[in-house]
């Protein structure tokens, strides 16, 4: 087993943060991506979607979840 860790944001609405993780991994590995990278780019996805009210609204761009990736590793 492995864990991988989240991204420390302030949370205000987790709905539809499992579905924002859940297609943004599903997206990732299509892509070709490695496990633990198409982990850390779901987890960013969630990341995101949590600081958002809503469901659709609160689901993030690629350009954002790469914008919190690049961000994370400063």
């Amino acid at each position: 087993m492995q864990a991988f860790p989240s991204f420390p944001v302030t949370a205000v609405d987790s709905t539809a943060a499992g579905d924002a993780f859940n297609g943004a991994l599903a997206c990732a590995l299509a892509e070709g991506r490695s496990m633990q990278d198409a982990m850390r780019f779901a987890s960013a996805a969630g990341a995101i979607s949590v600081t958002r009210k809503g469901a659709q609204d609160s689901l993030p761009t690629r350009d954002e979840i790469a914008k919190l990736l690049v961000k994370s590793e400063e």
